[in-house]
């Protein structure tokens, strides 16, 4: 919420919920769960007060807790993906290159260097 000025008490709900358990493999369904909407309702509402989907939004801040972790840490990518509740590296590679535009291994070079 910190980002975002919401209104709704409910998408600050379901933030709060994203950011307290983002190291879980969190599903839509869940978060419809916790707040009294139906998953596509709770989805356009989520899109309305924060300009982006449920699931791009959970994304981007795994990727940030990634990144973080590629940075302050020694580990490598395949216990990082665990940690951040993915069963598959590639697919982490894949979504971490897409939304940085560097592999985790150019992104831990590059910003090491510096």
């Amino acid at each position: 919420t910190e980002k975002y000025n919401i209104s709704d008490n409910y998408i600050k709900t379901v933030i709060d919920y994203i950011n307290e358990n983002i190291r879980l493999n969190i599903s839509i369904d869940k978060l419809a769960e916790i707040v009294p909407l139906s998953r596509r309702n709770l989805e356009m509402k989520f899109k309305e007060a924060t300009g982006t989907s449920v699931y791009q939004f959970i994304l981007d801040k795994k990727v940030d807790l990634i990144s973080t972790e590629l940075l302050t840490t020694d580990k490598d990518l395949l216990d990082i993906a665990i940690e951040m509740g993915f069963n598959d590296v590639r697919n982490v590679y894949r979504i971490f290159k897409k939304n940085t535009g560097y592999t985790p291994v150019g992104y831990r070079k590059k910003y090491l260097q510096k």
